[in-house]
């Protein structure tokens, strides 16, 4: 607890002295950002292939909801300004489902450790930069918090679970793999909601645990506010 509140305290206080840079600044900063996520993911992955006797293992394929910063972000800084609508959904998703992500992944990080410390320390950075990132963007008015645009966010977050889903189904074959912990093929294992699905039946904890992170994410959206 006191590593995810001092990372949290920290992530929030960077944000808020990087969000004075000028404006070419934060486009710098953010592109910076759009090649870290990346980079670091394949120095993860690897690792993970060599320590696992030049082995993949497919639990650790990179596209869980905290993956999405390594793949959205550099979206974002590739589109045009005159794409405003799509930059503006795919801030918003870095906001409202990318602190989501980053904050209760901490809470809970339990998922978080791994037999190299180096890949632990990975772990920790990437979900504090996850938070960095998503104050960022709420200090520079990238976000908004109108309810309406919270809609192609929803929306693009239902597409992200179809696409985990699918992956989930396809390449169960190649070993163990549960992207965004909704495989149909193991119980779920998230803290709280593995205690619903027991209740109410693995499908529809999935259901549940889906819904409460739009709920969440919707949340954090109302409640997040722009700064100068």
């Amino acid at each position: 607890m006191y590593i995810f509140l001092t990372g949290l305290a920290l992530s929030i206080i960077l944000a808020w002295q990087a969000h004075k840079l000028s404006s070419k600044g934060q486009n710098r900063l953010l592109i910076l950002l759009a090649i870290l996520f990346p980079l670091s993911e394949l120095g993860k992955q690897f690792l993970l292939y060599v320590s696992n006797n030049c082995s993949y293992n497919w639990w650790y394929f990179p596209f869980q909801l905290c993956s999405m910063p390594m793949y959205l972000l550099p979206l974002y800084c590739l589109l045009p300004e005159k794409y405003q609508q799509a930059r503006l959904t795919l801030a918003n998703f870095l906001v409202d489902f990318g602190l989501l992500g980053g904050i209760f992944a901490l809470a809970d990080p339990s998922g978080m450790h791994y037999s190299l410390a180096v890949l632990t320390l990975h772990s920790y950075l990437w979900h504090f930069l996850m938070i960095f990132l998503g104050f960022f963007l709420i200090f520079t008015r990238k976000n908004s918090t109108c309810p309406k645009d919270f809609l192609l966010p929803g929306a693009l977050f239902l597409m992200l679970v179809g696409i985990a889903t699918y992956i989930n189904i396809i390449f169960h074959v190649c070993g163990s793999i549960n992207m965004f912990y909704i495989s149909p093929y193991y119980l779920m294992e998230q803290i709280v909601f593995r205690k619903i699905a027991l209740i109410t039946g693995q499908t529809a904890g999935r259901l549940i645990y889906i819904a409460s992170e739009i709920l969440g994410a919707f949340l954090i959206h109302l409640s997040s506010r722009s700064y100068k």
